[in-house]
């Protein structure tokens, strides 16, 4: 297992927005240093320190429990559309206080990597601050991803996912708002690091309320966007997956993971 403490991005500030349906509506480019500081107790996230609101924990995981673990998370085999990675339970493991998204290989032609998948098996929240304490694995290729997607008995007729992180080696964060069903709506923003994020944790979260979504990278601000369709309980998720999307791979990923060590979700009893 690793551990390990790096620095935060540096500011170079540039953002560009669009709105348009069907398709991809914002992007950003955005750096600045800034330090990481770990969980301490109970105090605020930073991102809610600075906001109004009743905030109080609402869940987390430390990832100290194996047992624990088994009762609040699910590990699903699940393959993907556009990769061909399949994840298993098996490459999900818990020890030394952290979670390790395996990666590996087998011996299929149509899916030769195999990595790992989880969701929340009962918890769901409508709205809230959503982060984690994440290291993503040191290989070109990877999608390492923390993210939600609505809970498709309570959804009504809006499918949709939030994309709090999917991070790709060596520095690059996407995030995104997507509506699914009833038309396609994507919006998202690419924050580019002066940082290698595998080397060290980085904290990743979402602040998502009735009217907004705002992503923070280590407690940065890096895009805003008005929240029209997501107003119906959704589960947490993290897995990996060697994808084209996420870059170009060398074909060997042995021994390389997605390490969490912590995730914490607040809620605004005010609201």
């Amino acid at each position: 297992m690793f551990l390990k403490t790096l620095p935060c991005p540096s500011l170079s500030r540039r953002r560009f927005f669009a709105a348009a349906a069907g398709g991809f509506v914002a992007a950003a480019a955005l750096t600045r240093p800034q330090p990481l500081s770990a969980f301490s107790g109970g105090a605020l996230p930073a991102p809610l320190a600075r906001s109004n609101g009743d905030w109080k924990l609402s869940f987390q995981d430390e990832f100290d429990d194996p047992v624990a673990f088994q009762t609040t998370w699910e590990a699903l085999k699940r393959g993907g559309h556009q990769h061909k990675t399949m994840r298993y339970p098996r490459n999900v493991v818990i020890e030394d206080g952290e979670l390790d998204l395996e990666l590996g290989h087998q011996s299929d032609p149509k899916r030769p990597f195999t990595g790992g998948y989880i969701r929340t098996r009962s918890f769901r929240q409508t709205y809230g601050y959503f982060e984690c304490e994440m290291r993503i694995a040191s290989e070109g290729g990877v999608n390492n991803a923390f993210w939600m997607v609505s809970d498709r008995s309570l959804q009504g007729d809006t499918q949709f996912e939030l994309d709090i992180a999917e991070v790709k080696y060596p520095n690059i964060v996407q995030v995104s708002a997507r509506r699914w069903k009833p038309e396609k709506i994507v919006l998202a923003a690419t924050y580019r690091s002066e940082n290698q994020l595998a080397e060290g944790f980085h904290r990743y979260a979402m602040l998502w309320t009735e009217n907004e979504f705002r992503f923070f990278v280590d407690d940065l601000d890096v895009f805003d966007i008005e929240n029209t369709f997501a107003h119906t309980p959704a589960m947490l998720l993290f897995s990996n997956a060697v994808a084209p999307f996420a870059g170009k791979n060398d074909g060997d990923v042995e021994g390389a993971a997605t390490t969490v060590r912590n995730v914490r979700v607040f809620q605004d009893l005010s609201a």
